[in-house]
Parts: C-alpha cells; sequence; structure tokens
C-alpha cells in the first residue's frame, strides 16, 4: 500500500490529493490507512469531541414502518435517546440572597455584586466559578478569599468601561462560559451591566441565539449602556464565522458504540426520498466523468459510492463526515466494493478540511440544516471549489402548516432561508433542479465565485 501520509507542517500537493489525501495537514492529526483510503482523525475525534454533520433518522423506529422521509428523520424518538436537540437555556430570575439583579440560564449565572453572606447561597446553588468584572478598589472586602475558602473558583477579569472592554475581554469570558455545562458559573459585576454585555456575545456566538433575541434578553439581565452594546455587536460582527447554530444537533452521532448498520437501515430505505431518487439525483447534479466531488456529511456513503461510479478512473470521490463510526464503515465498503477512486475525510464540525480549489463539485444532502457553523463551513466549501465550481444542497422543505412537527422543530430555517445564507457567503444561485419524485426535499445548486 502507498504511503499517502505528509508531514504536518505542509499542505498536500495535487498529485497527494489525487491520490487520496484530502485534508489541510494541521498538528495534531493522527492518520490511519485503512483500506482503499485514508481517515484523517483530529485527535480530539478520538476522544469523542468532534460532532457529525449529516443525519437525519433518529432512532426508536422500525425503518418498515417509516413511510417518509420526515417520519423517517426522527419523528418519533424514545425519551431516553440522545438525539434529541437539547434547547437553549432560558433566561429566568433567581434569588440569590441579597445579591441584585441574578439571572440563570442553565448552570450559568449573571448578576450584581454578590455580597460576602450571600456566597454561602451560591455553594447552595452548585456554583463552582466566579467571575469578576469589577476593577481594583470597586470591592471592599476580600471576594477572591472567601469564595476559595468556600471551595468555589475566582476569576478576575476587570475591565470598567466601553473603551476597556477589548477582544481579550470577551475571548477570556467566552472561554470561561463554555465551560459552565461542567463548571456551573456566576459571573458579576456591580449591577450586572457589564456582565450582561459580555453575556450577549456567548449568547449569539456559541449558544446561537439570534442577535436581536439577544439582545433584548441581555437587556433584561442588566444590559443598559450603550457603549457596551455597541462594543459586543461590533465584536459579533466581526467573529460572525465562528456563530454556531443548533448546538448539540449532531451529539448523538459520536457515541463510540454507534450501530451503524441501524442507520444504514434507516438511511438506505426505499421510503426516504434521497434514497429511493438517488440515481435522479445523481443525474441532475450534472457530475461527470473526470470529476472530482465532495460528498459533504457522507452519512452511510451510498451516494460517495454512486459518484465514485460516475466520475471513473479519471476521478475521484472525497466522502466528508465528521462520524468515525461512518467513516470506518465507508472505507470499510468502499474496500469490499473495490472503489478505489474514494477517500473518506473525518472533518471537524467547522471546516470540510479540503485543499484550496480541489473539487469540482460540492454535495450536501440532508445535512446543511446540521452545520453547525454555517458561515465557516461555507467558507471552507468556498475554498475548496474550484473557480465556477458546483455546489448542490438538497435538503426539507419547511413550510409552517404543511411540513411536520418534527421538520419544523428541527430544521432551523426553509429553502429561501439557506439559499439566502448560501448567498451571502458568496456563491451564485444557478437553479432548482426537479426530482420528480421528491414530496418533502428540494434541491438547489450554486456556482462558486470564478
Amino acid at each position: 500500500m502507498v504511503d499517502r501520509r505528509v508531514s504536518p507542517d505542509r499542505m498536500l500537493t495535487e498529485s497527494e490529493g489525487r491520490n487520496g489525501l484530502a485534508c489541510f495537514l494541521l498538528p495534531r492529526i493522527a492518520y490511519v490507512l485503512i483500506g482503499v483510503g485514508l481517515i484523517v482523525l483530529p485527535l480530539p475525534c478520538l476522544w469523542g469531541q468532534q460532532q457529525r454533520a449529516a443525519a437525519d433518522v433518529a432512532p426508536g423506529q422500525d425503518a418498515a414502518s417509516l413511510p417518509s422521509d420526515s417520519e423517517a428523520a426522527g419523528e418519533s424518538v424514545p425519551a431516553a435517546s440522545t438525539s434529541e436537540l437539547p434547547e437553549v437555556a432560558p433566561v429566568e430570575p433567581v434569588v440569590l440572597g441579597e445579591t441584585r439583579n441574578v439571572h440563570r440560564c442553565g448552570d450559568l449565572f449573571v448578576a450584581g455584586q454578590p455580597s460576602p453572606e450571600d456566597i454561602i447561597r451560591l455553594k447552595e446553588q452548585g456554583i463552582e466559578r466566579v467571575i469578576s468584572l469589577r476593577t481594583d478598589g470597586e470591592v471592599d472586602w476580600d471576594e477572591g478569599g472567601l469564595l476559595r475558602k468556600a471551595g468555589i473558583e475566582f476569576i478576575s477579569i476587570p475591565f470598567a468601561g466601553p473603551e476597556s472592554l477589548t477582544d481579550e475581554v470577551f475571548d477570556k469570558v467566552r472561554r470561561l462560559l463554555r465551560e459552565s455545562r461542567e463548571h456551573p458559573t456566576l459571573i458579576h459585576c456591580g449591577s450586572a451591566n457589564r456582565a450582561s454585555a459580555v453575556w450577549l456575545v456567548y449568547r449569539v456566538l456559541d449558544e446561537g441565539v439570534e442577535l436581536e433575541k439577544a439582545i433584548e434578553e441581555a437587556k433584561q439581565l442588566g444590559l443598559r449602556t450603550a457603549g457596551y452594546l455597541e462594543k459586543a455587536k461590533d465584536y459579533i460582527a466581526r467573529h460572525n464565522d465562528e456563530r454556531r447554530v443548533r448546538p448539540g444537533i449532531n451529539a448523538s452521532f459520536l457515541d463510540p458504540h454507534l450501530d451503524v448498520s441501524n442507520w444504514i437501515q434507516r438511511f438506505e430505505m426505499e421510503s426516504r426520498e434521497v434514497y429511493a431518487h438517488r440515481h435522479e439525483v445523481v443525474a441532475a447534479t450534472g457530475i461527470k466523468t473526470g470529476d472530482r466531488v465532495a460528498d459533504v456529511g457522507a452519512g452511510t456513503g451510498f451516494y460517495s459510492k454512486l459518484f465514485a461510479r460516475t466520475v471513473g478512473d479519471t476521478g475521484w470521490v472525497f466522502a466528508v463526515d465528521i462520524s468515525p463510526a461512518f467513516a470506518e464503515h465507508i472505507v470499510t465498503q468502499a474496500d469490499v466494493d473495490r472503489i478505489a477512486n474514494l477517500t473518506v475525510v473525518l472533518a471537524p464540525p467547522r471546516s470540510i478540511t479540503l485543499p484550496p480549489d480541489s473539487v469540482d463539485v460540492v454535495f450536501v444532502c440532508d445535512t446543511y440544516h446540521h452545520f453547525e457553523y454555517p458561515v465557516a463551513t461555507l467558507k471552507s466549501i468556498r475554498r475548496a471549489l474550484r473557480p465556477g465550481g458546483t455546489l448542490i444542497v438538497i435538503d426539507f422543505e419547511r413550510i409552517p402548516g404543511k411540513s411536520s412537527d418534527w421538520v419544523l422543530s428541527h430544521v432551523r430555517g426553509g429553502k429561501h432561508d439557506f439559499r439566502r445564507e448560501i448567498e451571502q457567503a458568496g456563491f451564485v444561485f444557478l437553479d432548482e433542479p426537479i426530482i420528480p419524485g421528491f414530496k418533502e426535499n428540494y434541491m438547489l445548486r450554486f456556482r462558486a465565485p470564478d
């Protein structure tokens, strides 16, 4: 077997890409050669920290009983299933002794200044970490000392006005607030004004709440200084690539005991539109001999195999997914089926990890609504496509009053919403090919800039 590994400090060459290595080669990447392809494993994946970006069938139903795509996609989910989409915690007022203006969002508390007598209340609420935004001289008692004595971690990130609310402050606070599920946290200033401003950035970029809604919530928490709000909005605008939507939508596919055969039954059944009409879809893509194709959110790989046959010996297919179990399955099946022009790429949630100008077509089927970082992922897709290349998106029609309850709750946007996002990323809308058998899905085609 040809060793396709290259050093982690450079990008692959065109010939290496042709031979099957398809990723930006970054530090902390493990290479596992299996079968005919190279699985590219960012090390955090080995510890179960990566998330998958392609799955629309929840466990809990017999595949034979699922007559439609939306039902196949998880309309009935057992209560114990981890595939249910976790909701963003609502803002709720709470009482912590004499502490002013306290609100709770799950395991995160935003508040004014606690008193020494209130520390016991923090302990009773299970708070393990306190972040203070107050500067030296604002507090006339040893807050850090008393908190540490009570077994609560104390972190100071001081700033005193809009001019001192820097990117460094936002960055530090976001890192800490992302840990609040593991370490219940209270963040405070004097009145919750400053705390609400930095919380706003976290709420939008890390919890996926729409900006206008998050602003209203921040005002409810105590944000009242226009300068702080403008600083937060500016930071959000400049870090839009990091914006996360629908956190946790892909979490169930990290299960190290994931039963791939169960998902094959759900994905590859004739009552699922995108499977039943797979040959019509392939024809409508316009993919031809010699093309290089990225199947993003490849799942069990049935489209990747069809594309490999379509592009022939002079073409190449990259099956991109973030589920290690699905990646291994595709490689194994490609070996069994003697498919020599297919490489599996195990990607992180923010990027498809393909080199610049490396593919002619990117195909995304029932996966776009699973992109947790759509701006960043679309940027990586645009980078990977050759000038004038094609992006094809298939997803669920989401029409209030017509679509199923599952689609309305699970799919975050409709066709026009997703088209607008893709166009905002620089793609040019081409057309909407009609697949006669599609009732719950649609297909859109875009061109990358020349």
